[in-house]
């Protein structure tokens, strides 16, 4: 899986820099130095170009309405993937999962890195292992002549999916459409937190000549329902509660041995899933702050009327 030599025109992201601290979008967003790009970006997307508020270096971003968008990747070669453990900039382990990629005295060695993947992700959470670096290449396919952009992630999810993804791209034979998505993942940690995030996922579909740069488009509203089925729908039992999501424009920022500890007290697996657990803890806790104010009264009274009675003095219910 080698790098592509093209000169890209811009990068898809799944999150941004809000006021220096990351948040999860939940559509793409698109980076480029080129105006024209970005404004047609925009137009095939949705959104609006804009100077780039995050890190990256590339002047323009587009906060795209997209969260699934039709690609066009050139074969195996459009994906590039390496597991890399890093000392603040600095990388001291390349890896293939099996053979150091660098230095050049160790290429070619075995590595030492666990055979399973859920046992390199363990080592990774704590410290001992590398993490995916997993960089893909594409056209987008409803405007192929923009030229290429990539995407870069750090995803287990994806690197789980990566033998199987190459294999699609080899038996496309040539350029392949797929779709690129942030697929939305909801889920209860051990300890009953309700969490919901997005990983990416990539869907090989077929060769350009049978499949369409867009999507199909979806069929419109259905039809306003009788009176009769409105009395009907309104009494049925309520759906059940779906688990807390958060906000979009939720952001933290945290430190390697905070998200270590984080993990253990919420009982969750990855950085990722630690992240998204705490946000959903605080939009929890925001959603709790009326009640909890209004418990508080109550509580105030119950200890008052508590007090009284200990004294033997009459209750204010009686």
């Amino acid at each position: 899986m080698t790098q592509s030599t093209t000169a890209r025109v811009g990068r898809f992201h799944q999150g941004r820099l809000s006021e220096g601290r990351p948040q999860v979008l939940d559509a793409w967003r698109v980076t480029t130095d080129d105006a024209d790009v970005a404004a047609s970006v925009a137009g095939f997307l949705g959104g609006e170009p804009q100077t780039n508020g995050g890190r990256g270096g590339l002047a323009h971003e587009i906060l795209t309405s997209r969260d699934s968008v039709r690609v066009i990747m050139d074969g195996p070669d459009a994906v590039t993937a390496r597991m890399v453990l890093r000392s603040g900039k600095e990388i001291t382990h390349e890896c293939d999962g099996s053979q150091f990629l660098s230095p050049d005295k160790k290429k070619g060695q075995s590595c030492g890195c666990p055979p399973l993947l859920e046992d390199k992700k363990l080592a990774a959470r704590d410290g001992r292992g590398p993490m995916p670096s997993i960089d893909l290449t594409f056209r987008i396919a409803a405007a192929p002549t923009l030229g290429e952009f990539h995407f870069m992630t750090t995803s287990w999810q994806l690197a789980a999916q990566l033998s199987d993804l190459t294999d699609a791209l080899e038996r496309a034979d040539g350029p392949a459409v797929c779709d690129l998505t942030l697929e939305l993942v909801v889920f209860t940690t051990k300890t009953g937190i309700g969490v919901g995030y997005r990983k990416p996922v990539v869907t090989v579909l077929g060769s350009p000549d049978t499949v369409a740069p867009e999507p199909p488009p979806t069929a419109g509203p259905p039809p306003a329902p009788a009176p009769s089925a409105l009395r009907r729908k309104a009494r049925r039992a309520p759906e059940p509660a779906t688990p807390n999501m958060p906000e979009p424009a939720c952001s933290v920022a945290v430190d390697t041995p905070l998200l270590y500890r984080a993990a253990r007290v919420l009982g969750t697996n990855d950085h990722q899933e630690t992240v998204t657990a705490a946000l959903s803890e605080v939009v929890a806790g925001r959603r709790r702050t009326t009640e909890l104010a209004r418990l508080r009264e109550h509580v105030g009274r119950i200890a008052a009327i508590a007090d009284q009675a200990l004294q033997g003095r009459d209750s204010p219910l009686a």
